[in-house]
């Protein structure tokens, strides 16, 4: 169950990945060097955030500069607006085949190995990062995702060593400390855990938008350790930030049912069932405690849809 409680690391949003704000890559549009109708045909375009006319243009006119300088330009250009628009294996190849004529910039190359991790080219993704790390030695933003590749291949070990590095070129990433305490976690160091998400909550408290998944991971380890009223606490200011996070649901369900608090932890198995279709154990949990109520109907039918949604998982 320690496993099914953790996110996956790499399933992330596109904007969460993006290296380019938006200002800054409509810039870019505007100081292409198209001619200055087809430039301002560009610029329009990506304005209205219609990606796909902006995409077909910058086809049309990278496949028509051949072998020139303009032909890697505009494939990078195409790569950064493919990835905004959610189309991960067109971004990496736009990048690739720009990389091929001319070396991409930084902020480029970042975006493409950002591309490969979510079209799951885990060794395209780290030969990017592992260069910019050794070219940017003290950035750690490189070794950060660095690291969590090795927490998504189970090399815990070696994303621990990486992320105690980025925490001492960045003390206040709460990231850092999230992560590093999911690595201590899952080689059994939970005495070690526990401290690293208790800073990763702190410094996540007073980031602008804070993230649900420090709390929520700390309300995992304390509910494990039976702390359960810290983990409900925790639990529940990881709701706060997102409060349609399923499985903040469901750990929540779990301490509720071990305090006897039976109506409210129906409410947030329910809750977990709902926002996530494949959170099931919630719908198992919601099973045994309808039975010990003798609620036969309503138990039957969650374990019914408990095996429903395990057979479709399995397939």
């Amino acid at each position: 169950m320690k496993r099914a409680a953790l996110r996956s690391l790499l399933v992330l949003s596109s904007a969460g990945l993006f290296a380019q704000s938006l200002d800054s890559l409509l810039q870019r549009v505007r100081n292409c060097h198209l001619p200055a109708e087809q430039r301002d045909e560009l610029v329009a375009a990506f304005s209205a955030r219609d990606y796909s006319r902006a995409e077909a243009i910058l086809e049309r006119r990278s496949a028509a500069a051949g072998e020139s300088p303009l032909a890697a330009e505009l494939s990078a250009l195409a790569g950064a607006i493919e990835f905004l628009h959610g189309r991960m294996a067109q971004a990496a190849e736009a990048f690739r085949h720009s990389d091929s004529r001319a070396p991409l910039d930084d902020r480029d190359r970042f975006t493409w190995a950002m591309a490969l991790v979510k079209t799951a080219d885990a060794g395209g993704a780290r030969a990017q990062l592992t260069r910019l790390s050794a070219i940017h030695p003290a950035t750690p933003l490189y070794l950060y995702w660095l690291a969590r590749l090795d927490y998504d291949q189970r090399r815990y070990p070696e994303a621990i060593e990486k992320l105690q590095r980025v925490i001492r070129l960045d003390p206040e990433s709460s990231r850092a400390f999230d992560n590093l305490g999911l690595a201590l976690d899952m080689v059994g160091r939970s005495d070690e855990a526990e401290p690293a998400f208790r800073k990763a909550v702190e410094l996540n408290r007073k980031l602008p938008h804070p993230s649900a998944w420090p709390p929520h991971n700390l309300g995992a380890l304390l509910l494990r350790l039976q702390q359960f009223k810290e983990s409900e606490n925790a639990l529940r200011e990881s709701l706060r930030y997102d409060p349609r996070l399923p499985i903040a649901h469901y750990h929540l369900g779990r301490v509720l049912d071990a305090e006897g608090r039976d109506d409210q932890a129906i409410d947030e198995y329910r809750a977990a069932a709902t926002f996530e279709p494949m959170v099931i154990e919630a719908l198992y949990s919601l099973g045994l405690v309808y039975r010990r109520h003798e609620r036969k109907a309503e138990a039957d039918a969650a374990f019914a849809e408990y095996k429903m949604r395990k057979a479709q998982s399995s397939q």
